[in-house]
């Protein structure tokens, strides 16, 4: 609902009738003035219905056309000419000029006094303000319940849907959080990113391309800058629509403000719903909670990670919990012992999973990413990102399913296993009786490929000590280290049980 020239025809009792410009009808009126100036131009900021009788109307055509270029330029509605004082008609070349700038031009019949116009727009205008009123009271507690229960990606859509526009979220580096629609264009996301780019301490802005008006509000708490909240529209936002997104915007603001220990009860809340799906498919409650991680399509993934001291992996769950809440994800992680599970989208692949866990070349850790599964399948997933985290080289993160690994596949995996203790039996009875570390030694040597330098640093001795550990272990297996058959079966039955 709007004030439009269209509109104001419409109202039969002001008996208004379009002359000039009639494919300009479509356009937002302000507010309606009387004016007898030469150039009310000057005096107008775009939007008026500019009501006047003629008085002081040029008298060339070259003239009158100036007249309505200039109210054109400024931007104005329309123009109410009214007949029965100066003029019995609305000038021939007056109807020319609006018809060539593009400006509507109405007769005003001399009964129809100006105020009644004005008032006419005015109730209008008052009319729509209240409606607004009416529709912000009852959008914004959905927006601020949306936080509550579903969180950023809740709020994105809530307010897409409530303005009818495309809606954007960023974090602090300009990555995508979440947007309305999910799918959204590539080129509307990179066209919203240059323009954050090219001002990025504003705190708010509008730019119009051709086919879009981008608003952007800044999501900051005092100093720090947690990201952006971007529209893209057809046209400028309204009343409304402002109002609306600068709610969305302080609901996100307050997100990253709450205190921290509101932030420690959620996390606590969030891994204590991890750890039931961990277990199977969990009660309803948990289940609603787990949703929060998932992505558009309800879907998760699990990411786990191994530390070689419990305070190692405790620091690092600390770690991840800061970098997900960075990147607006929820902080879904539970920890127990060495060993870190963490909760991810079912669209997030190998790269976020290293980013999230630091475990890329770090010592004293290996990470596994699980398979992708709605949330009442966690466990299955979680399953899936222990064995990937069992194979990894130190300071790697392995995805089997993504690597088309033989490991994925429970039948091929129990096989091997079930050759472990025919095939490794007399290593591991030497490294229970002598105390040695034999199984370890034989796997850096096989992951680094045969190669001395390599294998002698993974395990932190001389490579002649580990010349001396490869002949005993060849006399013990009775095999020869040297044949590539024979390191691909070991390798894979190392792999497939537990480190």
């Amino acid at each position: 609902m709007s004030t439009t020239v269209r509109w104001l025809l419409a109202q039969r009792e002001l008996d208004l009738t379009l002359v000039g410009g009639h494919a300009d009808i479509d356009r937002d009126i302000d507010c309606a003035l009387t004016s007898e100036l030469p150039a009310p131009q000057e005096w107008l900021a775009g939007g008026e219905l500019l009501l006047t009788t003629g008085l002081r109307l040029p008298a060339s055509r070259a003239g009158r056309f100036d007249y309505l270029r200039g109210l054109r330029g400024i931007g104005v509605a329309g123009v109410g000419f009214g007949v029965g004082f100066g003029f019995d008609a609305v000038p021939g070349d007056l109807i020319d000029a609006a018809d060539e700038h593009g400006i509507a031009l109405l007769r005003v019949p001399l009964p129809v006094p100006f105020s009644a116009i004005a008032r006419a727009v005015l109730d209008r205008i008052a009319e729509q303000r209240f409606d607004q009123f009416v529709r912000a009271s009852h959008t914004q507690p959905r927006i601020t319940r949306a936080i509550i229960s579903g969180g950023m990606p809740a709020v994105v859509r809530e307010l897409a849907d409530a303005i009818d526009a495309t809606v954007v979220l960023l974090d602090h580096e300009l990555a995508l959080v979440s947007s309305r629609p999910a799918a959204l264009d590539p080129q509307h996301l990179a066209l919203v990113q240059s323009e954050i780019a090219r001002d990025p301490n504003a705190a708010s802005g509008v730019t119009m391309t051709g086919e879009q008006t981008i608003t952007i509000q800044r999501i900051s708490v005092g100093g720090s800058v947690f990201g952006h909240l971007a529209v893209l529209s057809e046209k400028s936002l309204g009343d409304l629509e402002r109002v609306l997104l600068g709610h969305a915007t302080s609901l996100l603001s307050l997100e990253h403000a709450k205190p921290l220990q509101v932030q420690r009860d959620q996390h606590s809340l969030h891994a204590d719903a991890l750890m039931m799906a961990m277990a199977g498919p969990p009660p309803a409650a948990a289940r609603n909670i787990v949703l929060r991680a998932a992505d558009r399509d309800g879907r998760v993934r699990v990411a786990t990670a191994t530390f070689d001291s419990v305070a190692a992996a405790k620091q690092a769950a600390m770690a991840v919990g800061v970098e997900l809440q960075s990147r607006w994800r929820p902080v879904f992680v539970h920890h127990v012992g060495q060993e870190i599970v963490v909760l991810v989208r079912g669209e997030d692949q190998r790269r976020f999973a290293e980013s999230v866990l630091g475990v890329v070349g770090a010592r004293g850790c290996r990470g596994g990413l699980g398979s992708v599964v709605p949330v009442d399948e966690i466990a299955e997933s979680t399953r899936h990102a222990r064995l990937a985290a069992d194979v990894a080289a130190e300071g790697e993160v392995v995805d089997l399913l993504a690597q088309r690994s033989l490991l994925a596949l429970d039948p091929v995996r129990k096989a091997l296993s079930g050759a472990r203790v025919s095939r490794l039996g007399p290593l591991a009875d030497h490294d229970r009786d002598q105390g040695s570390d034999l199984v370890a030694t034989l796997q850096a040597y096989l992951q680094a490929n045969g190669q001395w330098e390599p294998a002698a640093l993974a395990i932190g001795v001389h490579r002649h000590t580990l010349r001396n550990r490869i002949d005993r272990i060849e006399r013990l297996l009775r095999v020869d280290l040297t044949d590539a058959r024979t390191r691909a079966e070991l390798l894979l039955i190392l792999l497939s049980g537990p480190r």
